[in-house]
């Protein structure tokens, strides 16, 4: 797994296997898709993309990719709607593509109708959850103990409360249709992670958080509960993150 891109300025995680591609989100153009497919060796197989929600972070080049890639696009009814993807194929509960069987997970964000996914291949099992107000342990059984926890880390509660931004747009952010703070994160951790599991950082604000902040909170919470996990890493908004191997 290679998260490509992860912050307000465009999503998208790769996952593949010697003879699939899946892509969650692609909120990023074409031509950065394909220039990391070639940094990954990640060609010449089919692929697939899922999306997450409707948000143009998430989906804005999936107009470009529909007409300039070979590759099948999955998404929930409400959001091929809004989307008008005619072309597009719905994900509603479960989804098998070649060894991949992915479970879409109902999250609690402002769009129609918005999933995470918990995707297994083979025993593997990588957990990818952005873009949520609260996270949805009722699921917590489906998704614990993957090999990748994938979660979004978006802000800084102190940060964000003594920044610049708008009060409506604080209190969107910090409401249970927003998106999850670092507290959170590590709250959600807590209940997931195991020895095994390798936890990503996802959506990290620039304006209200810093990568060593979110890393240190959720790793000192972790680490002060005897919490076991493999790794913490936040991805970046240019780089992504270290590619995975499970």
């Amino acid at each position: 797994m290679n998260v490509i891109s992860s912050g307000s300025k465009g999503n998208s995680t790769i996952i593949w296997d010697e003879n699939d591609a899946i892509v969650v989100d692609f909120g990023i153009s074409v031509k950065r898709f394909r220039q990391r497919l070639e940094e990954l060796s990640v060609t010449d197989i089919p692929t697939s993309i899922i999306i997450t929600h409707e948000h143009s972070d998430h989906s804005s080049g999936l107009g470009a990719a529909s007409r300039r890639l070979d590759a099948d696009i999955y998404l929930r009814p409400k959001a091929r709607m809004v989307l008008r993807l005619d072309n597009a194929y719905t994900i509603n509960e479960e989804l098998a593509i070649g060894n991949f069987y992915i479970r879409s997970v109902s999250v609690s964000h402002d769009a129609v109708d918005p999933v995470g996914y918990v995707i297994e291949n083979r025993g593997r099992k990588i957990s990818i959850f952005s873009d949520l107000g609260y996270f949805p342990m009722e699921n917590k059984d489906i998704i614990k103990d993957s090999d990748i926890l994938a979660i979004e880390s978006n802000h800084d509660t102190e940060m964000l409360k003594t920044g610049t931004y708008p009060e409506n747009l604080k209190k969107r952010i910090m409401s249970s249709y927003g998106h999850l703070s670092n507290d959170q994160c590590a709250l959600a951790l807590q209940e997931l992670s195991g020895p095994k599991s390798s936890i990503v950082l996802l959506h990290l604000s620039d304006e209200n958080n810093t990568h060593e902040i979110a890393s240190m909170t959720v790793r000192d919470h972790l680490n002060n509960r005897n919490i076991k996990y493999r790794s913490i890493e936040s991805a970046r908004q240019l780089y992504g993150s270290s590619t995975y191997e499970v």
